[in-house]
């Protein structure tokens, strides 16, 4: 038989059709199984199988699942009850048949192929009409029972195909069941799909592919969005006119969980968290898990966001069996509403944050809504250092990477690392986290890691020419410890960078502590090859003369300065004596913060030796340094200098 036939028949055969994949999610479905269930097919590609299921029929569901033998094309069929997109239940039967993985595929995992008929199937279409009509009042049966709910959908939207949610009653399709074969089979066994062909798998899933990013977007073990999607879907709605709240929450004491439940059990009571969290609100509100035990609910055109978010905490408390023990799962939450001094949603996130904070503050297992003394208060500042801390023992400080463009040369030369830190999904400045890691003593520790983390990532470009470099910030706090300089070599030597290869950027104070070592280090640092540059030069109280008595290769103007150039025809003579003066004691130029061409050609005119700004790039993980290389090129090729 013709593969293109074959896909045809898959399409429209009379009975829904399904394919769920080693994760427990939906890789196929045909026409039937569209209008058996009320989604549009684009918003089940990709979704946790869960989401057709009614609460009730889960466990027994998997059950089934467990049951089936290890062979392919095992079979056995379940009697339960699904659920429509409109939340209502209806009467199933399900034939269920493990899928041989194809001919030749290496550690494949196994899939189940899914025959779903509905009670009185012999007249679907009938069935399937009344089920469309029941769509046009999407949330009023199943949410009757919480008025204080919105009733009304807007128009046209359907349940929220990023949420996908891992709504299991404990478990999903990737637990007992699938847990014991090897994850990678993907596709319609058995089903070719014809390019072009009506409801060809492969076509169907590489277009919601574009929008999940191949699994991306969704969190692996509860099969919910992730931060970066959930981002996304709020600053969507912050574009609109309707209200928005969104909910902040983390399992009380879930360290100790873990450590008395052990680890399997722990990730099951995250997505029967995941699931409760579902079940609790509309089919297009957004859950998301940001990380660890850390949940985030997205609400729009919600009436009465405080009545959701009693629901929640009162679901989540009730008892639950994991690893054999019976648990209650409190939570500690934060809400947050859109207002008219809502900026974006990085700033909705920290106000439910602060929330949250109180409401751990308050005696955990609660909720709070945000109020603006939140921010201040000591618990909310404490907050910040222990997730900075627990940040740091999870190895969550990432670094990215800013071009450092060399004019003379027309090519990059050096890349300036900046380390970075994403809480609830969002990166927090590092105006915010640096000085919390100076005041807590975080700040070696963040400090050895953001160098260890350069040094491993760039080395694969510094080794292609001896001239390449990075640069990498040091607080003055760093250089208590008498051995840092010592640490530095260590790192260099252990990753395989060439210490001539390595700037260490300092402010203009840390030169001038006369209470510490510093020069002593420095001078150690320099001899071993490594390069010393004074930071925000320009803005303190150095002169010109003391240059000469310090250890330094080269200094960077301050952005503060750079601003004061906006047309490139200010009369600024500071810019050519300092410029001048270094040039004349052997060191080199860096100008940071170059926004404009106006400012880049001032500065070049004027022989400033490099340029570094978001006119070239912003700072960007390692993966992408030849992106910014060649965005830093462009510009540079743009800035008409001496024409």
């Amino acid at each position: 038989m013709e593969a293109g036939f074959a896909q045809h028949l898959l399409e429209y055969s009379p009975d829904a059709l399904l394919l769920v994949g080693p994760d427990g999610s939906i890789s196929f479905l045909n026409a039937a199984a569209e209008r058996l269930f009320g989604y549009p097919r684009a918003q089940l590609l990709g979704a946790d199988h869960n989401l057709l299921l009614a609460e009730a029929s889960r466990e027994v569901f998997h059950g089934v699942l467990a049951g089936l033998g290890a062979s392919a094309g095992s079979r056995t069929t379940f009697a339960g009850s699904g659920r429509r997109a409109d939340g209502t239940d209806l009467p199933v039967e399900i034939t269920c048949s493990l899928v041989p993985a194809p001919a030749g595929a290496a550690d494949a995992g196994t899939s189940v192929a899914l025959s779903v008929r509905g009670a009185g199937h012999r007249n679907a279409d009938a069935n399937v009409n009344a089920n469309a009509n029941a769509n046009a009042q999407p949330d009023a049966q199943r949410h009757a029972d919480h008025p204080g709910d919105r009733q009304v959908r807007p128009s046209g939207a359907g349940p929220d195909a990023g949420a996908h949610p891992g709504g299991s009653a404990g478990r999903s399709l990737s637990g007992d069941f699938l847990r014991r074969r090897a994850p990678g089979f993907t596709g319609v066994a058995g089903a070719p799909g014809a390019a072009g062909a009506p409801g060809a798998a492969p076509a169907a899933f590489a277009g919601h592919d574009d929008e999940l990013k191949a699994g991306s977007l969704r969190d692996p073990l509860t099969a919910l969005p992730n931060g970066p999607f959930f981002n996304e879907r709020l600053a969507a709605a912050l574009r609109r006119p309707d209200p928005v709240d969104i909910l902040l929450l983390d399992i009380d004491d879930f360290g100790h969980l873990n450590g008395v439940l052990g680890r399997a059990a722990a990730d099951g009571l995250l997505v029967e968290v995941a699931s409760r969290l579902r079940n609790c609100v509309r089919p297009h509100d957004t859950v998301a898990r940001l990380g660890g035990d850390e949940f985030a609910v997205l609400l729009t055109e919600c009436l009465n966001a405080d009545a959701v978010a009693t629901r929640i905490a009162q679901a989540l408390y009730a008892p639950l069996r994991v690893g054999g023990s019976m648990v209650r799962p409190g939570v500690s939450m934060g809400l947050a509403s859109k207002s008219a001094q809502t900026l974006d949603g990085a700033e909705l996130l920290r106000q439910a944050d602060a929330a949250m904070t109180a409401a751990k503050a308050a005696g955990k297992n609660n909720w709070q809504r945000f109020r603006p003394e939140m921010l201040n208060t000591q618990a909310h500042k404490a907050d910040g250092e222990t997730g900075l801390r627990r940040a740091v023992e999870l190895g969550q400080i990432s670094v990215h990477y800013q071009p450092v463009v060399s004019p003379g040369i027309g090519s990059v030369m050096q890349f300036e690392a900046f380390a970075r830190w994403e809480r609830h999904g969002r990166p927090v400045p590092p105006n915010q986290f640096l000085p919390v890691a100076e005041q807590s003593g975080l700040i070696r520790e963040i400090g050895d890691e953001v160098l260890r983390r350069t040094c491993a990532e760039i080395r694969p470009w510094l080794a292609r020419d001896a001239a390449y470099g990075v640069a990498v910030n040091v607080s003055g706090l760093q250089f208590q410890h008498r051995d840092f300089a010592a640490d530095v070599l260590a790192i260099a030597a252990s990753t395989g960078v060439e210490p001539r290869q390595l700037t260490l950027e300092l402010t203009e104070s840390v030169f001038f502590d006369a209470s510490s070592d510093v020069l002593t280090q420095l001078r150690q640092l320099r001899e071993a090859g490594v390069r010393i540059a004074m930071d925000d030069f320009g803005t303190g109280y150095s002169t010109l003369g003391r240059l000469r008595e310090l250890p330094l290769d080269g200094v960077k103007i301050d952005r503060t300065l750079v601003a004061m150039i906006r047309t490139g025809q200010e009369q600024l003579p500071f810019f050519a004596t300092m410029i001048n003066a270094a040039h004349a004691l052997g060191l080199g130029v860096t100008a940071e913060g170059v926004e404009t061409p106006a400012q880049a050609k001032y500065l070049m005119e004027r022989g400033c030796d490099s340029l570094q700004g978001y006119l070239f790039a912003k700072p960007a993980p390692a993966s992408d340094l030849a992106g910014t290389m060649e965005s830093a090129l462009a510009a540079l090729d743009k800035v008409d200098v001496g024409r």
